[in-house]
């Protein structure tokens, strides 16, 4: 079977603490106010639970079901996805956060496609969704630093 696994393009320092980056990362009411990626997005962050959101990359945007499969706070999220039938295409996205001292961390996405549609799907998307991950990373650099330095004054 197709097998592909797409990075952000590195790690993502962030000058905040891992539950700051959670904070941020898990208030899906939020997500139009600073992630260019996912735009909209609805959940409750239980496992099992599905997602509604809007992802926009580049040219091209949509809405999307999915599914939470992992929430392990405050370092791992996890939600996947089928079209039509997981032979066809399967997705699954991880985002981990890595306490690296008690005021920083990192952060990483990983997406796992597999199925019989996953190299047209590379072909015609795997640049602008690892752009989408490393707008998101900064992004989320960028909030979750702001809200660290209001919290601490």
């Amino acid at each position: 079977m197709f097998e592909r696994i797409l990075e952000s393009s590195e790690a993502t320092r962030i000058d905040a603490p891992a539950a700051v980056v959670w904070e941020v990362l898990t208030d899906a009411k939020s997500y139009g106010e600073w992630n260019p990626f996912t735009t909209r997005l609805e959940t409750d962050f239980q496992v099992g639970s599905p997602i509604h959101m809007h992802i926009v990359m580049g040219p091209y945007s949509m809405d999307r079901k999915e599914w939470v499969r992992t929430v392990e706070p405050p370092c791992r999220l996890e939600w996947d996805t089928k079209v039509l039938a997981r032979f066809l295409l399967y997705s699954s996205k991880e985002q981990r956060v890595t306490a690296l001292t008690e005021a920083s961390c990192s952060y990483q996405t990983t997406d796992l496609f597999s199925g019989l549609l996953t190299p047209l799907i590379m072909l015609l998307f795997r640049k602008l969704i690892v752009t989408g991950f490393d707008e998101t990373a900064e992004a989320l650099k960028r909030r979750s630093e702001a809200f660290h330095g209001v919290s601490q004054v």
